[in-house]
């Protein structure tokens, strides 16, 4: 599928998924107490972390070999089997974790529910992961549909018909999606059964050990936050931050739309990528800037239409826009990056950036509070996507002035 096509229908599957997450996420934060709603992102974020240290070698893995020829239905039954075994072993830990007093036994609902979604989460994003590779790009963009959906649906179901609380929620987390799952594993058979091959692990193992932790840096540079926010003010004080974090994330979601359907092109290395990346980087840097300006303006009216109780998440949210903006155009690059291998800027950068995350949090939210979190992630934010273009930059021959002004400016083999 051609850049364009494939952005068109990933860009308007992103939309609705935008949309009904919002409806879900103001649902959620309506329905549930304050506290509630913060644990419930330090839920999800553990959540997710958890599936990027077990699963992300294997989703990078999976899209860069499926995306040079792998038999998708064996890639698929290597996901399927290392998932199962996965979720068996997190399980029987949280258990063993809890009968040995190491895990509260209050907590043990959440943490067996914790254990099955990070095995769900794993595969899920193993079999998008070759739809990806592959670029197949209708079942990648239709299935989040599909999920938000069930997600939705779901916590309509157990907060306004049964008045049900956190672990519920996380139950329907679960089965969201794992259902999703099952139909991405039943598209990729297509009348053939799945089958496992041990040199397509090490492929696999191979590509994606160094994707794994690029991605579990990155993870951490835009998540830490969030935990050094709970750990600093409480749970109450993040279900607030999490407020600005939900319209940071979804500020984030057309570069990574665009990021995941220019990634094909690096990997099969198809002619142009180069002055597709430019191109592509630069509409995401005028997009972004929008973004930027349409919440600068109308922010404070959308946090009160969709989350009236978090009226003081505006304030953290205006720090962040610099931050975002720069980490748009980054993470195209960055993905040109994936695309090559994961070569070792992947790894620096996010780490350098991290660090100085981290240091500035611990220094800054003792003194401004939330707004010493937003601030100090958006100046991570900005190093990490500045030094991950330059290098972009370097590397395909176009200054920051002729990236900047635009096509018409850039180097003329990128204008061919």
């Amino acid at each position: 599928m051609n850049f364009l096509r494939g952005f068109s229908l990933n860009a308007a599957s992103t939309g609705l998924v935008f949309a009904l997450g919002l409806l879900n996420q103001s649902l959620l934060n309506n329905a549930l107490s304050d506290e509630d709603f913060g644990r419930l992102r330090w839920w999800g974020t553990t959540a997710l972390l958890g599936a990027l240290v077990f699963g992300e070698w294997l989703n990078k893995g999976n899209a860069y070999v499926a995306g040079k020829g792998a038999a998708r239905q064996k890639l698929a039954g290597n996901t399927l089997a290392y998932a199962l075994f996965l979720g068996l072993v997190l399980m029987g830990g949280a258990l063993a974790a809890v009968a040995g007093s190491w895990l509260p036994r209050s907590e043990t609902p959440y943490w067996v529910l914790l254990a099955g979604l990070v095995a769900v989460l794993v595969l899920q994003k193993g079999v998008d992961a070759i739809f990806l590779g592959r670029d197949q790009l209708k079942p990648y963009s239709l299935l989040p549909v599909l999920f938000i959906c069930c997600y939705l649906g779901g916590n309509l179901a157990v907060l306004k018909a049964r008045a049900g609380g956190l672990d519920e929620v996380l139950a329907v987390w679960v089965g969201s999606a794992g259902l999703v799952t099952l139909a991405g594993l039943w598209l990729l058979r297509r009348g053939q059964p799945l089958g496992a091959d041990q040199q397509l692990w090490r492929q696999v193992r191979g590509v994606g050990g160094r994707g794994g932790i690029s991605v579990i840096l990155v993870f951490l540079l835009f998540r830490s936050d969030q935990y050094l926010v709970e750990h600093l003010l409480g749970a109450a004080s993040l279900g607030v931050y999490s407020v600005a974090v939900i319209f940071a994330e979804m500020m984030q979601r057309l570069p990574n739309v665009a990021g995941a359907v220019l990634m094909p092109k690096v990997i099969q290395a198809q002619e142009g990528e180069g002055w597709l990346s430019l191109r592509v980087a630069r509409n995401v840097l005028l997009f972004s800037l929008c973004c930027a300006v349409g919440l600068l303006l109308a922010g404070q009216l959308l946090i009160a239409l969709f989350f009236p109780r978090s009226p003081e998440a505006f304030a953290p949210l205006l720090w962040m826009l610099p931050g975002l903006v720069v980490a748009g155009f980054g993470s195209v690059f960055n993905t040109r990056l994936a695309g090559q291998g994961y070569p070792p800027i992947t790894l620096w950068t996010p780490a350098l950036a991290l660090g100085l995350n981290v240091a500035l949090n611990l220094a800054l939210i003792p003194v401004l509070g939330l707004v010493g979190a937003a601030l100090s992630t958006s100046l991570a934010y900005g190093l990490w996507g500045g030094l991950t273009a330059h290098h972009c930059l370097r590397q395909l021959g176009c200054g920051w002035g002729a990236f900047l002004r635009g096509v018409g400016s850039l180097p003329s083999i990128y204008r061919s």
